[in-house]
């Protein structure tokens, strides 16, 4: 790696930290130090940690074939929530079964199938093109043949998207096939997978370590805004290859508006550092309100829900909270309508596992030990001391349109990352190199799908 002078050092420890005070017992009522703030708990934190635990019950109640209601709870009982684990819902039960699971499993093959699933996010689309083409590779794609039954469908009025984290589309040049030049979806998202591929994505992703650097390689692609990259990223973080330890997420919109629920309208601006006060005071808030550890939700022997747990679960406590508190406003104020489960019973769930996951605590020693090594030494008498820069992250434009890189350093994590001017690279052109010609590509695939 470059060996890379600055004024400006990463520091000496390699963990991600808070800047948090912690109550013994922080319950509705008390008031936290988040970030600088002083933020008041609402009672919805309790509604957080019960709910949890009883959504996770009635999964684990279901898997055991109990018969319905499988709770006691009104609203659990009338209304569809997803599961705790993102992992246990049925659309990514699916893609662990049956796109990832079948078919060629070379990385990059098993890359563009995940890819192509979320570009539509219906099990129904799936299983159209796979009875049309077969296995679905990606040394077999054909463009024009996947819009022609795209298009025969959507003409026939069937619905090609599923209900909820749809990808936008970009506008890559796709039309109708019908003559009329009108834009279609369908043919952008095909593009969209092209561009990815052909850009090698993949083999972008298999050189990081970290979920972040991972989201921010997703995001330089067009129409992949930030919370729907960290969705696309989190299905193709269940392909063994990848498997990023879990210890970051984007909060979407129904996380966003829990947090508000919770901590007041003094949160927004630390979202994040909000996020991960709950995650680093789950056992506390557990222990208090009388939830055993073997209650609480987990996968295995694990008992510690991940950053991307916590997300997932605000999004639904979101919701279930405009029944179990009227009183505290967000952003929506209903609920979808109620489901009679007594007479239309959902199949029963499933529980697999992708090939060689690990729960969040496993996995992020495991990357611990074997990703990152320690940082090179540095000679303490050196009176300009210099250290190894391992990749860039990402790029953006300086306030006076200079363009400015963010940098990790060799056997340091993403909280020592130091923004750096193009200049400041002269000692690293292959690292700068590599970049641009990665960014580069994606700017000519995207070309060339547009004049097409």
């Amino acid at each position: 790696m470059a060996r890379f002078s600055a004024t400006s050092t990463p520091s000496t420890s390699r963990s991600r930290t808070l800047t948090t005070k912690l109550d013994s017992r922080p319950g509705p009522g008390s008031i936290v130090d988040i970030a600088g703030r002083k933020l008041k708990l609402s009672p919805v934190i309790d509604t957080l940690f019960r709910w949890m635990t009883e959504r996770h019950a009635i999964h684990q109640r279901r898997l055991a074939g109990q018969p319905w209601p499988w709770t006691d709870d009104p609203i659990l009982r009338q209304h569809n929530f997803t599961n705790v684990f993102r992992i246990y819902d049925r659309v990514t039960q699916y893609v662990i079964c049956n796109v990832i699971g079948k078919g060629d499993q070379d990385f990059h093959e098993t890359c563009f199938r995940v890819i192509l699933f979320r570009c539509f996010n219906r099990i129904s689309t799936w299983e159209l093109l796979s009875a049309h083409f077969g296995e679905l590779t990606w040394r077999e794609f054909n463009l024009a043949a996947y819009e022609n039954v795209l298009y025969r469908e959507y003409r026939q009025n069937n619905r090609l998207y599923g209900s909820s984290y749809i990808l936008p589309a970009p506008e890559l040049g796709g039309t109708s096939l019908d003559g009329s030049k009108v834009k279609a979806n369908y043919a952008n998202h095909l593009r969209l997978l092209k561009v990815m591929m052909e850009s090698d994505l993949p083999g972008q992703l298999a050189q990081l370590s970290e979920l972040s650097d991972a989201w921010e390689r997703i995001s330089l692609y067009p129409g992949m805004g930030l919370f729907l990259s960290f969705q696309l990223l989190l299905d193709l973080n269940m392909i063994p290859m990848l498997s990023f330890p879990e210890d970051w997420a984007i909060c979407g919109p129904g996380a966003l508006s829990c947090l508000v629920k919770i901590f007041g309208s003094e949160v927004k601006g630390v979202y994040g550092e909000a996020l991960a006060w709950l995650h680093q005071t789950q056992d506390l808030h557990f222990a208090r309100l009388g939830i055993s550890r073997q209650r609480r939700p987990h996968i295995g022997s694990t008992h510690v829900l991940s950053l991307v747990d916590f997300e997932h679960s605000l999004c639904e406590c979101d919701i279930y909270s405009r029944k179990a508190h009227p009183e505290i406003k967000g952003r929506r104020l209903h609920i979808a309508a109620r489901r009679n489960f007594s007479a239309n019973r959902p199949p029963p769930p499933s529980a697999v596992l992708p090939s060689g996951w690990s729960p969040v605590d496993d996995g992020v020693h495991a990357r611990a030990r074997t990703k990152r090594t320690a940082p090179p030494p540095v000679d303490p008498t050196d009176p300009d001391p210099a250290w190894s820069l391992s990749h860039i992250v990402k790029q953006a434009s300086g306030p006076n349109g200079e363009m400015l890189y963010l940098v990790r350093y060799e056997g340091y994590g993403p909280e020592d990352d130091l923004w750096l001017f193009e200049a400041d690279l002269a000692d690293a052109p292959e690292l700068l190199a590599q970049w641009q010609v990665f960014v580069e590509r994606i700017d000519r695939c995207i070309a060339a799908c547009r004049a097409a």
